[in-house]
C-alpha cells in the first residue's frame, strides 16, 4: 500500500524509449535485450517518477491528466501500474525519501495517441546492433559455433569505415551493442574500435580468448570502459574452460592458451577491469567446474558464467554433449563452490540444472507457449564485417542470408527493407508442405512472436519450417543442449 509521502523512482537501468507508436520501458544491458510495452497513460505516469515527487503530488498529476474523479480512484489506478511494472523484476522503487540517482524526463517526449498506440512487437528501430568487427580468432575452438570460413571470406570494414554506422546508431538512440565474431579483439584494431564504441557511450560487454596485453588494458580503462551508464557498468568476459593447461590447450586448440589468458585476467585486474570468467562445458572440463572458480577466485575474480555445450552447427560433435548425470555433477560442485563464496557471483544454465519431469519435455505444448520471442529483425539488426545485415549470429555468413548492405544503405533503411520484412513476415505459401502451412497458430507464432527460423534452417534445411522445438515439426534426430 503506497503512502502519500513516499517517493517512487525509475531504476536508472530502465529507459523510457519512444517508438512512435508505442513507448517501451527497456532495461539498458551489455548482454541481454528485454523490454516491455505500456499503453499511453502508462508511459506518461512512469515518466514523471523522477524521485523526487511524493505519492501526493503524483495523484495530484494523475487526476489532472486523466480526470479522475478522486485520490482513491487515481491512487488505485497507479497501484495497479505499479504491480504490472515490477512484476518480473523491481523497475521502479518505492522510497521515504528523495534521491538523486533516477533518470528525469519529459513526459512531451512519450505522448503517444491512444488511437495510434500499437502493441506489436517490432519495432520501428533497433533497441541494439549485433557487431561483427572482426571474423577471425587467435583460437580454434572445438565448440564454435560460427560460421567462419565464410566469415573470412568477406572484406572486413576498415576502422574508418565503421565509424558512420556508428554515428547513425548513436543518432538514433541506439545504446546497445552485442558483439560477436570471430573474437571481437581478432584484429589490430579492434582496441580503438571499443574506444571508438566508448567514446559513443554505447552500452556493451566484451567476451573474448585474445590476450589482453597491460596496454591494451590501459587504453580501454583510461577510455572510459569502467565508467558506468545510467548504473550499469559494462561487462569484460575472457573465456576460460579449464584450469588445467593441456585441457585448456585441447578445448581452444590454442598451445599455451591457459597462460595467455591468465595473463590477460590479471592485466584487466590491474587497471580496475574486473573481469568475468567464461566456461563451456563438455565431458572434458565438466568435472573441473569447482576446481576453474577457486582457481580464478584466487586472483581476484569475482564473476563467472558457466554454460553447457549446446549444438554448433559448424562445429558439432555429439560427444561434447554432457549427459543428465554429467549436468548434475558439475551444478552440485557450482552449488557447492557458491555456498562457500557468497561474495562471488556465478550465473549460466550449468549453475542450476534438473532433469526436466516428463511433461515438460523439450517438444512439449507448454514449453513452446512460453518460448522467448524472436528478436531477428523485431528489436535487433546485426551487421558483418564486411557492413552486410544479418539477422541472426549463427546463420551462414552467405548471399541468401544477407538482408542489407550498411555501406550502401541507413541503419532505418535496412530495418524497413523488403529483404528483411521477408524474413520477419514471410509469406505463408513459403511454408508449403509443411505443418505450418495449415496451422491455425500460424499468425501468432510466425508473425506475432517469431520462430527460430535458424534451427529450422539446421535442422531441417529449409527456413520455413516449423523448427525441431514445436510440437507440430517432425521428429528429427536433432539435440540443442
Amino acid at each position: 500500500m503506497l503512502k502519500d509521502e513516499n517517493i517512487l523512482a525509475l531504476k536508472p537501468e530502465w529507459v523510457l524509449v519512444n517508438d512512435l507508436r508505442k513507448v517501451l520501458l527497456s532495461r539498458l544491458s551489455d548482454d541481454r535485450l528485454e523490454y516491455m510495452t505500456l499503453d499511453p497513460a502508462s508511459s506518461v505516469v512512469i515518466s514523471l517518477l523522477d524521485g523526487k515527487k511524493t505519492v501526493k503530488e503524483l495523484l495530484d498529476n494523475i487526476r489532472y491528466l486523466f480526470d479522475f474523479p478522486d485520490d482513491g480512484s487515481a491512487k488505485s489506478f497507479l497501484e495497479q501500474l505499479l504491480t504490472n511494472v515490477n512484476e518480473r523484476d523491481e523497475k521502479v522503487a518505492i522510497l521515504n525519501e528523495p534521491v538523486s540517482w533516477a533518470v528525469r524526463y519529459n513526459p512531451l517526449d512519450f505522448l503517444v495517441s491512444p488511437e495510434e498506440f500499437e502493441k506489436g512487437c517490432r519495432l520501428t528501430k533497433p533497441l541494439s546492433l549485433l557487431i561483427f568487427f572482426s571474423g577471425w580468432c587467435q583460437t580454434n575452438c572445438i565448440y564454435c559455433y560460427s560460421d567462419l570460413s565464410n566469415m573470412r571470406r568477406l572484406e572486413h570494414l576498415s576502422l574508418m569505415q565503421w565509424m558512420p554506422i556508428l554515428d547513425q546508431a548513436h543518432d538514433l538512440n541506439i545504446r546497445m551493442i552485442q558483439l560477436s565474431g570471430g573474437d571481437p579483439l581478432g584484429r589490430p584494431d579492434s582496441i580503438k574500435f571499443l574506444v571508438s564504441l566508448l567514446e559513443r557511450k554505447f552500452v556493451f560487454m566484451v567476451s573474448t580468448k585474445c590476450r589482453i596485453s597491460l596496454e591494451d588494458a590501459n587504453m580501454l580503462a583510461d577510455a572510459g570502459f569502467n565508467e558506468p551508464i545510467n548504473g550499469i557498468r559494462r561487462s569484460f568476459q575472457v573465456s576460460i574452460d579449464s584450469p588445467d593447461p593441456q585441457i585448456a590447450d585441447y578445448m581452444t586448440r590454442s598451445t599455451g592458451y591457459l597462460g595467455r589468458a591468465t595473463e590477460s585476467i590479471l592485466n584487466l585486474i590491474e587497471v580496475g577491469i574486473n573481469p568475468i570468467v567464461k566456461a563451456v562445458l563438455t565431458p572434458f572440463n565438466y568435472q573441473q567446474a569447482g576446481d576453474l572458480i577457486e582457481t580464478f577466485a584466487e586472483l581476484g575474480v569475482r564473476s563467472f558464467r558457466l554454460a553447457n555445450y549446446g549444438h554448433s552447427h559448424y562445429r558439432h560433435d555429439n560427444c561434447l554433449f554432457l549427459s543428465d548425470e554429467m549436468k548434475t555433477e558439475a551444478s552440485d560442485q557450482i552449488k557447492a563452490i557458491a555456498f562457500e563464496h557468497p561474495d562471488l557471483i556465478i550465473e549460466g544454465d550449468a549453475t542450476k540444472f534438473e532433469p526436466s519431469p516428463q511433461t515438460l519435455a523439450r517438444r512439449s505444448e507448454e514449453k513452446w507457449k512460453v518460448r522467448a520471442s524472436c528478436s531477428a529483425g523485431r528489436t535487433n539488426l546485426g551487421i558483418a564485417p564486411d557492413g552486410k545485415a544479418i539477422l541472426c549470429e549463427q546463420m551462414p555468413f552467405s548471399i541468401p542470408y544477407f538482408v542489407g548492405d550498411l555501406t550502401k544503405q541507413s541503419i532505418l533503411d535496412v530495418w524497413n527493407s523488403t529483404e528483411l520484412l521477408k524474413f520477419v513476415y514471410p509469406p505463408k505459401e513459403f511454408f508449403t508442405d509443411t505443418p505450418c502451412s495449415g496451422c491455425i497458430d500460424f499468425q501468432e507464432c510466425v508473425y506475432d512472436r517469431g520462430y527460430c527460423f535458424r534451427e529450422a534452417l539446421f535442422a531441417f534445411g529449409r527456413l520455413h519450417h516449423p523448427p525441431p522445438d514445436c510440437p507440430r515439426a517432425p521428429e528429427v534426430d536433432y539435440r540443442l543442449v
